[in-house]
């Protein structure tokens, strides 16, 4: 009788034990969610979510309540406590920490991002919540789970994190979900935490505009083949310009505070000034660059008087992408963004390209000249949106790369502009998970998103992400400037990749499903009518390209390039 009692009671234990951890069952749950009475925005936004998404998974809705300092039972404490007996994290801290201790979980992190990060991390390693895109997030519905030993920690390895796709810069909730944490060129919102925001891109004609200043002052412009020109850059060697622009940009942080970075920048055209006190400074800095360089040091020494904290940026871009050779260097509150638009998108930065060694070249003096590199890196073709540019494995490993070179940020370039093109959905997701860790397995990650997200069709889909990928060897080359004709297609892969879309779409389900899998078949649509026009009108290729164009219209080359002028370009209209 003493034996069977002590396992009777044995039993009831273990009974209890189990009831304690389990976080949800049948659509009830004893849990609680628990708020400091510090939260910051961000920490309420987070617990609100948690119980958002909670709600959503199990059908239970959680109770949130502010922290008494009474110790409970059977809680989720969202935002560092004492009780953690950590030591509190400093508030920009992104870090996050995820962990069980009796019957609670506690997230914690940074007041600012760190603990909002670590539940959007809980629900999505823990329970397999995904923030996919802007439109679509996959959430499980589970009758039940249970809190097993949980105790995950992590950090990013880029601080600073800029996706410049069409979902990204459009939806401050998609970059906070995904771990990203800077936005572009608007105001700073908090609803997400204080996210980084960078303003500005090729600035001389936003802070010296030609239609305000030309007409008076011809002087502050380049001089382009003998004569001042509207259309160039800016003479740098001209003080009153370098006044006036210092000005103008005093005048912008003052009416739009809170940006951490402010742009002096050239204009996206190969015209530097070719004045006398122009070349006099090129030849004494050092090339280009270091002109530029002095310049931006002088505008950045009058900033810092005035907002000490304030960081200005320029770009190291085409004709000033090498160092200066002179002993210059950038101003400790200078940001330089080293971009390499020249170079091969098909194999990583550091590993052997021939066509990718000058930019380690410069990015190696770069390094010896300032701390504050912050890299501008490109991931599309922008001649031709809807072509296949499979540069997935060279996303992480130029990440690391970046990561090993201690550059204070990434910016990343899709089609900004364009609401769909080549793989961007999946691109722009793993862009976020790559940028916070680029340690991953890229094709992990790829089979997470096109079974969630192509469902029935996931299998021809990822067929055909593997049939993209299988085209790059050693002797295949392409930059953002690929074309319907570059060495990366032939026909085995057109015709290949049509049949896969071909059987995709034979098995989808519904029309959600439909579109996303036409948005992937338009690629090599696109690219047959480009490559054999005759026989995409005969076939039926142009046919289905210009049915998915007109229902699911997008952007199909950098600054339009709307269907009417591809059909006219190719003799159809």
């Amino acid at each position: 009788m003493r034996i069977l009692s002590t396992i009777a009671l044995l039993c009831l234990c273990v009974e209890g034990a189990c009831a304690q951890t389990c976080l949800f069952e049948n659509k009830k749950s004893d849990y609680t969610i628990v708020v400091q009475s510090d939260a910051s925005l961000s920490e309420q936004t987070a617990a609100n979510e948690l119980q958002t998404y909670l709600r959503r998974v199990s059908g239970a809705q959680l109770p949130i309540q502010t922290d008494t300092g009474t110790a409970k039972e059977q809680c989720i404490y969202v935002g560092w406590t004492q009780r953690t007996g950590s030591k509190r994290p400093a508030d920009n801290d992104e870090a996050y920490t995820y962990r069980t201790q009796g019957s609670n979980l506690y997230i914690y992190g940074g007041r600012n991002r760190g603990t909002m990060y670590g539940v959007y991390a809980f629900l999505e390693r823990e329970l397999g919540i995904h923030w996919f895109t802007s439109a679509y997030t996959q959430v499980p519905r589970l009758k039940s789970y249970t809190l097993e030993e949980l105790n995950h920690s992590e950090s990013p390895v880029i601080l600073s994190r800029l996706n410049f796709c069409y979902d990204a810069l459009r939806h401050h909730d998609w970059i906070a979900h995904n771990l990203l944490n800077e936005q572009h060129n608007i105001p700073p919102t908090k609803k997400y935490g204080e996210m980084n925001v960078y303003w500005g891109i090729h600035t001389f004609q936003t802070l010296i505009p030609a239609d305000k200043y030309f007409k008076q002052h011809p002087e502050y412009f380049s001089v382009y083949k003998g004569r001042r020109s509207d259309k160039a850059q800016l003479c740098l060697s001209n003080e009153d310009m370098r006044r006036t622009l210092t000005e103008n940009l005093l005048n912008t942080i003052q009416e739009k505070p809170g940006y951490w970075c402010y742009d002096v920048s050239q204009n996206d055209n190969p015209y530097p000034c070719e004045c006398g006190a122009c070349n006099l400074l090129v030849r004494k800095y050092g090339g280009q660059s270091g002109a530029m360089i002095w310049f931006v040091n002088q505008v950045a020494k009058e900033v810092k008087r005035v907002y000490p904290n304030v960081r200005i940026g320029t770009f190291a871009y085409r004709y000033t992408r090498q160092a200066p050779t002179s002993s210059i260097r950038p101003a400790d509150n200078v940001v330089v963004r080293l971009c390499d638009i020249e170079c091969c998108m098909a194999h990583p930065l550091q590993g052997g390209c021939e066509q990718n060694q000058s930019f380690v070249n410069d990015m190696n003096d770069w390094k010896r000249k300032t701390k504050n590199i912050y890299i501008w890196d490109y991931t599309t073709g922008f001649r031709n949106y809807l072509l296949p540019f499979p540069n997935f494995e060279v996303l992480a490993e130029n990440y690391q790369y970046f990561s090993r070179s201690n550059v204070i940020g990434i910016m990343e370039e899709g089609a900004h502009d364009a609401p769909w093109n080549e793989f961007s959905e999946l691109k722009q997701w793993l862009i976020g998970k790559l940028l916070w860790n680029p340690y991953q397995s890229v094709d992990s990650l790829a089979d997470v998103f096109i079974n969630g997200y192509y469902a029935s069709a996931a299998p021809y889909v990822k067929n055909y992400y593997d049939l993209c990928k299988n085209q790059i060897n050693d002797d295949v080359h392409f930059t953002i400037k690929i074309d319907w004709n570059s060495e990366l297609f032939d026909d085995a892969f057109v015709n290949e990749g049509i049949q896969l879309m071909d059987k995709a779409l034979a098995v989808v389900k519904d029309k959600e499903t439909e579109k996303r899998v036409k948005r992937i078949a338009a690629q090599v649509y696109y690219l047959k009518l480009r490559r054999d026009v005759a026989t995409s009108a005969t076939d039926g290729t142009l046919r289905q390209f210009c049915d998915i164009i007109k229902a699911d219209s997008t952007i199909m080359r950098e600054f339009n390039y709307p269907l009417n002028k591809l059909l006219k370009d190719i003799g159809y209209q």
